[in-house]
């Protein structure tokens, strides 16, 4: 979607700007400040947009704040849909995505964190909207793991008899909690033996 924008006089012409280009600038002006301290002049900065083009296509900073969740919530879906569709073997694409989170949770990425986190940790319980979209991305993660293991399952290749749901919820804290210990400046050597150890209940 392509906003026209009128408001740049030393221009002379319409400015234009991509919408999702826009809100993913601005979601990483939430996640370097948090909701609270980016002001209008950050995100204007930030989305290299004017404040006509904002007030146009996101009404004010909380509208475009929710956006960016959202654009989060389903960058997170599909990447981890695509790692666990991946691989014929659903057991080794588990594995596949653990290993993709101790990078994230590692090094510079690990300490900027998890976007979702931050934002539960300054914006909850208070926010009912940012509540229950990070609620709805918890239980869509656990759904994904869900049907990975109950393929997992069929083919043998997991316990069967071990309760997909539970084991799906465990392996989403596991996830959640590196990224909280990737803030501090955890080891990657760490992070990757914890996963050998968290990943025992699929051998």
């Amino acid at each position: 979607m392509i906003i026209r924008s009128h408001t740049s006089p030393s221009v002379g012409r319409p400015r234009e700007f991509v919408l999702d280009e826009a809100v993913r600038k601005a979601m990483g002006v939430f996640w370097d400040r948090g909701y609270h301290d980016a002001s209008l002049p950050d995100l204007l900065e930030g989305m290299e947009i004017s404040r006509g083009s904002f007030y146009k296509a996101f009404v004010d900073k909380r509208g475009v704040y929710l956006r960016a969740l959202d654009v989060y919530i389903e960058d997170a879906i599909r990447k981890l849909g695509e790692i666990l569709h991946a691989n014929p073997s659903p057991k080794a694409a588990i594995r596949e995505a653990f290993s993709r989170q101790v990078e994230e949770s590692s090094g510079k990425e690990g300490l900027r964190g998890c976007f979702v986190v931050l934002s539960a940790v300054e914006m909850l319980p208070v926010d009912e909207e940012v509540s229950a979209r990070i609620a709805r991305l918890f239980r869509r993660l656990q759904d994904v793991y869900a049907a990975a293991i109950i393929r997992a399952q069929a083919l043998g290749e997991i316990d069967p008899g071990l309760d997909e749901r539970t084991l799906a919820r465990f392996l989403v804290c596991q996830i959640q909690g590196m990224r909280v210990l990737g803030k501090t400046g955890a080891d990657r050597d760490d992070t990757r033996a914890m996963v050998d150890f968290a990943l025992k209940p699929l051998d």
